[in-house]
């Protein structure tokens, strides 16, 4: 059977208009063992090159691996992850919203996470490599421009130590970064963009992100966790002395609110309030809870964050949504598909900056 006629069978392959400077890449990329790292910016092709490398390591018999960075529109995982596919068990062009890992960012932007990336796509690869798998492929992001791109580029190229480099461009856009990698010893090709690339708008995009959350949460259901069994990423939650119901309420009375949950700690004390209070004097609150700090959260502001449920290795369980919750019991509502007998190996809870409604449609970023 034909590259050609093969290709027919995976319908988001088929038809690629593949330039010569495509095919010599492909011929590079599987003679070159170890990570090859595409780059581009947005809409130019990367997501498509990288479907066609793996297809053709899959055909050629080569196990593949598959690194998804594109927070925004991803094809591996819902959006504001970075997923890992793995080709087999998976066959090429799979866009599943359950890959076989993913890291949680918590945003559909890396401004303000180049870390979190670069550190979750390092930790993906070295995943794909304790499967066995040698070749590897990483779709970085489309952000290009700027010094937080190229922060973000440059510390991908170290931590990754890329065997091949794909540089998607059309007018020199990737320059910037590419001028250290001169020295480098890893072989770089400069590719065209795709032809079949088109630029899609802000509307398309949103949708397209929308119907990625909705089809992740389809099968969720809500969970209560108990806060004492939770570690907190992202918020000031966990480290101290659960609060008792006495002491809540002698608190809401000198705050004239109800306190729904509060936890004290040599560190300071955090307060979870109905609302926040507009001219309470935080200096004097501390001082008479002998506390360097206090901290208060609005409960409104928690409800609906999308949140990362990882377990004690830190790897990703599931994604979640943090309903409305019973705080005054010290527990905490989770909208999640991860399935009840799973439930506890939940450790971690990630907080990430997006708010979702049920639909899987974005509301007022926290």
């Amino acid at each position: 059977m034909s590259c050609d006629q093969s290709l027919e069978s995976f319908p988001r392959l088929a038809g690629l208009d593949l330039s010569p400077a495509w095919e010599q890449a492909v011929g590079r990329f599987l003679e070159t063992e170890g990570l090859t790292l595409v780059l581009g910016g947005t809409d130019s092709g990367k997501s498509t090159l990288c479907r066609y490398l793996v297809y053709r390591a899959y055909v050629a018999g080569q196990r593949v691996a598959l690194i998804d960075c594109d927070l925004g529109q991803s094809h591996l995982g819902p959006p504001a992850t970075l997923g890992l596919g793995l080709y087999p068990p998976r066959l090429p062009g799979d866009d599943s919203l359950f890959p076989e890992a993913l890291y949680f960012i918590g945003q559909t932007s890396p401004v303000g996470q180049v870390l979190e990336v670069v550190v979750g796509t390092r930790r993906l690869a070295d995943q794909a490599q304790d499967q066995g798998i040698s070749r590897i492929v990483v779709n970085t992001c489309g952000f290009i421009q700027g010094p937080g791109a190229l922060q973000l580029k440059w510390a991908q190229l170290e931590l990754l130590a890329p065997q091949l480099i794909l540089a998607l461009e059309k007018t020199q856009e990737l320059e910037p970064i590419l001028i250290p990698l001169r020295r480098r010893q890893a072989p770089m090709m400069r590719l065209p963009r795709s032809q079949r690339a088109v630029s899609k708008s802000w509307e398309y995009r949103r949708q397209y992100r929308e119907v990625r959350f909705h089809g992740y949460f389809r099968e969720a259901t809500r969970h209560l966790f108990s806060m004492s069994r939770l570690a907190w990423q992202g918020l000031p939650l966990g480290r101290g002395e659960t609060l008792s119901l006495a002491q809540r309420q002698q608190l809401g009375a000198y705050l004239d609110t109800p306190v729904l949950y509060g936890e004290i700690s040599p560190s300071g004390a955090v307060l979870i309030l109905p609302g926040l209070p507009e001219t309470l004097d935080k200096t004097a609150l501390a001082e008479l809870l002998g506390v360097p700090k206090v901290c208060w959260l609005a409960s409104a502001s928690l409800e609906m964050r999308l949140v990362g449920l990882l377990d004690g290795n830190l790897a990703v369980l599931a994604l979640g949504l943090l309903l409305p919750s019973p705080w005054d019991r010290s527990q905490v509502a989770i909208w999640t598909p991860l399935p009840g007998e799973r439930l506890d190996q939940v450790r971690v809870c990630r907080i990430g900056r997006l708010r979702l409604n049920l639909r899987g449609q974005e509301l007022n970023r926290a």
